[in-house]
């Protein structure tokens, strides 16, 4: 990796580098990324929003990711379309994403000792290669006419076993890909690009389902999940494993919960993490209530306000990674969760279906502006030998929506699907009221840029690989180490 080249990727110009002799301006690489700590005036107006894309790794993650994610939106839309044309019960719906779900539960933390243990691009290459070569198996099932229900539920399960092992290493990747001080960005945009596919994903299979059959969609998906898979091909090699040395599994694993348990903060963020699946994501597994009793829309009503949900979030998640320079991420988080509380409360009440999907929209701003920090805040709070561990802690924070999807539908069947909201939606703003009330930690949160850098830590660690730079050089030029 050449030095020179690696400043024009700055400016988004980067092809592959060739290989040179170490430059004898290595020296003046150094002194540059450590001469302050502040970083210097970046872009402004929405270059500064896109800046992490200016990183040609982070970018080809970035275009996999969307590729990975698009393909899983219409997987899911596709194996529910799938079970309910099979069974003709809608039971069956909820029996698919169980199987999909109770392996992201209990696998998840197994997961993040691998992104720890292993190499992530490794681990990554294996992992979504299997999960491409069982939808191309499941894609020849379904175009033979062979496929009966159990399959479905056999492939949800070992789907879920997959994305328990790539969700973590995905998340724990990120921060290998960009200087220090581009952290922020960079998770946002990758929530933004999720939010994305969540809207387009399900759009993209209902337009080609009808005219050309589940099998030939299901092919779509299937070069989706390639794609995502050979972009992690042109990821770099070095500086993908995390942990030295390695102790059994299950000590790693008992590791990361120890280190979360002894980390006053990291138990926090992780804690206030759950609020979401408990609170605000069974709102969007009610709207098809709102769509067919309170506004009478039917399928037309319920698609709209599923993408007024799903813009919000992108937009929410867009303004998070504008304000990436903003250090009191405590503040945000506190701004965006009232936000949603709220803005659910009038969604909820409103008799009229227009302004219900702006509400609705406008409180998926305030919920991307909550999460999105938080998890952004997590990634640059966590050392990197149990960011692994700690992101599947937070992905099987995921598996407890149960818990919140299970009230707001007895809620919804016994006082009506508004008031069921309304009344889960204060309990969140209470709670969330009192979270920030009981802890002067979470209300002064800082997290500042980092030293400004070069390089990514990716980056440095093929320098040191090559024998051009030490490992303390390494570190001053990609920011390691730098305040948070």
């Amino acid at each position: 990796m050449q030095l020179r080249t690696d400043s024009r990727r700055r400016n988004g110009t980067a092809s592959a580098p060739p290989e040179a002799p170490a430059p004898p301006n290595v020296a003046t690489l150094e002194r540059a990324t450590t001469a302050g700590t502040a970083a210097p005036a970046g872009p402004r107006g929405w270059r500064r929003t896109f800046t992490a894309l200016s990183e040609r790794d982070y970018a080809v993650y970035f275009g996999g990711n969307l590729a990975f994610f698009l393909a899983m939106q219409m997987d899911q839309l596709m194996r529910g379309y799938y079970a309910l044309e099979l069974t003709g019960a809608a039971s069956a719906l909820g029996l698919v994403a169980v199987s999909s779900a109770v392996p992201m539960l209990l696998v998840s933390a197994f997961g993040g000792v691998i992104a720890d243990r292993y190499s992530k691009r490794k681990v990554l290459l294996l992992t979504q290669a299997l999960v491409t070569i069982a939808n191309a198996v499941f894609a020849a099932m379904i175009i033979t006419g062979v496929v009966e229900f159990w399959h479905l539920l056999v492939g949800a399960v070992l789907q879920g076993v997959m994305m328990s092992i790539v969700m973590p290493v995905r998340q724990a990747m990120v921060v290998q890909l960009v200087p220090r001080h581009k952290l922020m960005n960079a998770v946002s945009l990758q929530m933004s690009g999720m939010n994305l596919t969540r809207v387009i994903g399900p759009v993209i299979a209902g337009l080609l389902i009808a005219p050309f059959g589940l099998g030939v969609t299901w092919w779509v998906a299937v070069a989706l999940y390639a794609v995502a898979t050979v972009s992690i091909i042109l990821l770099p090699a070095h500086g993908m494993t995390a942990l030295r040395a390695r102790g059994s599994v299950l000590a790693e694993l008992g590791g990361g919960f120890a280190y979360i348990w002894r980390t006053p903060l990291m138990r926090l963020l992780l804690l206030t993490a759950m609020l979401m699946p408990l609170f605000a994501f069974p709102v969007q597994l009610v709207l098809p209530v709102f769509a067919k009793d309170v506004f009478d829309g039917g399928a037309t009503g319920l698609a709209v306000l599923m993408a007024g949900a799903g813009v919000g979030g992108l937009i929410g998640a867009l303004l998070t990674a504008s304000l990436d320079g903003v250090q009191h991420k405590g503040r945000v988080m506190l701004v965006g969760g009232i936000a949603q509380g709220v803005l659910f409360i009038a969604f909820a009440l409103t008799p009229w279906f227009a302004p219900a999907v702006v509400l609705l929209a406008l409180a998926n701003i305030g919920g991307m502006l909550f999460m999105t920090t938080n998890n952004a805040t997590i990634q640059a709070r966590v050392p990197e030998e149990y960011r692994g561990r700690v992101m599947a802690v937070l992905m099987m924070s995921f598996g407890i929506m149960p818990l919140g999807v299970v009230p707001m539908t007895l809620l919804a069947d016994g006082i009506g699907a508004p008031y069921a909201v309304a009344l889960t939606s204060t309990i969140m703003l209470a709670t969330i009221a009192l979270v920030f009330a009981a802890s002067a930690q979470l209300r002064t949160l800082r997290v500042t840029p980092g030293r400004h850098a070069q390089l990514s830590p990716a980056q440095a660690a093929a320098l040191v690989a090559q024998g051009r730079v030490s490992q303390q050089q390494a570190d001053a030029m990609s920011g390691v180490g730098g305040d948070s």
